[in-house]
């Protein structure tokens, strides 16, 4: 990703409201439909292993 995710924190990779990787992913295909947090992925996924709204 050329621009900045917009993390929450250095810490953790939750995506803030704005970020450029939300609703910026492609779907996999059997990839389980949900994220490293157990929230549903959406359609278009985000980028990157958190696919609930920004915070």
């Amino acid at each position: 990703m050329p621009a900045d995710p917009r993390f929450a924190a250095p810490d953790d990779m939750r995506l803030r409201i704005g970020s450029p990787a939300l609703g910026a992913g492609v779907p996999v295909p059997e990839g389980g439909g949900r994220d490293f947090y157990g929230h549903p992925a959406p359609d278009p996924p985000n980028s990157g292993a958190y696919q609930e709204h920004g915070v």
